[in-house]
C-alpha cells in the first residue's frame, strides 16, 4: 500500500517508554498520546484524558520551600498545611480554579514536585526517539505500541506514525478502546500489525455507566477490525471487581472473542491502583474504590474464559 508519510502532523504526547514488555510481544517502545472520550471510572493514566499540558504535583517531594510562589502569573499557589499528625507538613498547595497549567512554577521547583505532563511532538520527533532501539525490538520480537489517551481521537498522527515505523522496518501494535469513527479506524489500521483491543463491559448501559460512553461503536469497530481489515487482534479486559468482573460479563466477554475468529486470545488484567496517586497529583478526586484481585482469584476468571472456549492469559 502506498502512503507518503507526514513527519509533520502533531500530537500532545505525554509519555515515550522505553524497553517495556507490555503492551505487545517482545521489547517494545510504548508511545502514550493525550486525550481520551472515555472516563473511566477506574483510569489508570487521569493525566492522559484531555488533550492539553497539564501541571502535576508531587506532595511527597515538596520542601515548602515557597519558591514557586512568586513565578505563578495567577496567583494560583500558597503554602498550606498537608497530612496530619507526625506526617504533617506545610508545602506548596495549587488552587486548580486558577491555574492555567502554564509551568512557570516547574521551572523553578528544585525538588522536582512539580512537572507538565504531555507536550506536543511531530511524528518526525517522535519516531526519532522510537528507531533508537530497533536492534532491541529485532532481537526480541518487539516494536512500537502506541497507546493512550485513546489514539483513534488523533488519527492523521498515529497512522503517520505507524507508517513512519514501518518505513523503518519496526512492527506496530495499538492498544485503544476502539471508541472512535469508522473513518479514523480505517486510516490507522492499515499499518497496524496487532491490535489490543479493551472490551470494560459487554452490557451498553453498563459500560456507560463505568465510561461514559456506550459500547455500541467499540463492538462493532472491533468486528470490523477484525473481520474486515483482518488484523490480528487481542482482546483485553481491565479488571475490576464490583464493577466488571461477573461470571456473565467475563463468560459474555469471551463468548464475543470467539466471533472474532479463530483463537483469539483474551488478556485479563487485574486492577491495580496507580492511578490513584496521579489524580491526587492532578487535583482530581478517586471515582471509585478500586479492590486488587489475589492472583486464585484471577485464575478463577480465567477458568471461565477458557471454559466457556476462549484461550486466555492474566496480564499482557
Amino acid at each position: 500500500m502506498s502512503f507518503e508519510v507526514n513527519y509533520d502532523v502533531t500530537c500532545p504526547v505525554f509519555n515515550i517508554q522505553t524497553y517495556s514488555i507490555h503492551d505487545g510481544p517482545g521489547i517494545r517502545t510504548t508511545v502514550f498520546v493525550k486525550g481520551c472520550p472515555l472516563r473511566c471510572l477506574w483510569c489508570a493514566n487521569p493525566e492522559s484524558n484531555l488533550a492539553k499540558p497539564q501541571l502535576m504535583t508531587y506532595s511527597s517531594k515538596c520542601t515548602g520551600c515557597g519558591q514557586c510562589l512568586p513565578k505563578c502569573p495567577k496567583g494560583a499557589i500558597s503554602i498550606g498545611p498537608y497530612g496530619e499528625g507526625e506526617s504533617l507538613k506545610y508545602i506548596a498547595i495549587t488552587d486548580r480554579t486558577k491555574c492555567v497549567d502554564c509551568g512557570a512554577c516547574v521551572k523553578v521547583c528544585p525538588a522536582e514536585a512539580r512537572e507538565i505532563a504531555g507536550k506536543t511532538m511531530t511524528v518526525r520527533e517522535v519516531i526519532d526517539k522510537v528507531k533508537k532501539d530497533k536492534l532491541f525490538y529485532d532481537g526480541s520480537g518487539g516494536g512500537m505500541t502506541v497507546s493512550g489517551g485513546e489514539p483513534l481521537a488523533h488519527p492523521d498522527f498515529v497512522a503517520n506514525l505507524m507508517a513512519a515505523a514501518h518505513a523503518e522496518g519496526i512492527t506496530t501494535c495499538i492498544e485503544t478502546s476502539s471508541f472512535g469513527s469508522r473513518e479514523a479506524v480505517d486510516k490507522i489500521y492499515p499499518h497496524v500489525d496487532l491490535a489490543l483491543l479493551d472490551v470494560k463491559h459487554m452490557d451498553n448501559t453498563t459500560h456507560e455507566k463505568l465510561t461514559g460512553v456506550p459500547n455500541t461503536y467499540i463492538l462493532e469497530n472491533i468486528r470490523h477490525i477484525a473481520l474486515d481489515l483482518k488484523v490480528p487482534v487481542i482482546i483485553r479486559v481491565p479488571t475490576m471487581p464490583g464493577y466488571n468482573d461477573s461470571p456473565e460479563n467475563i463468560i459474555a466477554t469471551a463468548k464475543f472473542a470467539q466471533t472474532l475468529g479463530d483463537n483469539v486470545l483474551v488478556n485479563l488484567l487485574p486492577a491495580h491502583k496507580l492511578g490513584e496517586s496521579k489524580n491526587e497529583s492532578l487535583g482530581i478526586a478517586n471515582r471509585c474504590t478500586i479492590t486488587v484481585p489475589t492472583d486464585e482469584y484471577m485464575q478463577s476468571l480465567k477458568k471461565l474464559v477458557e471454559e466457556a472456549g476462549s484461550p486466555c492469559k492474566i496480564g499482557g
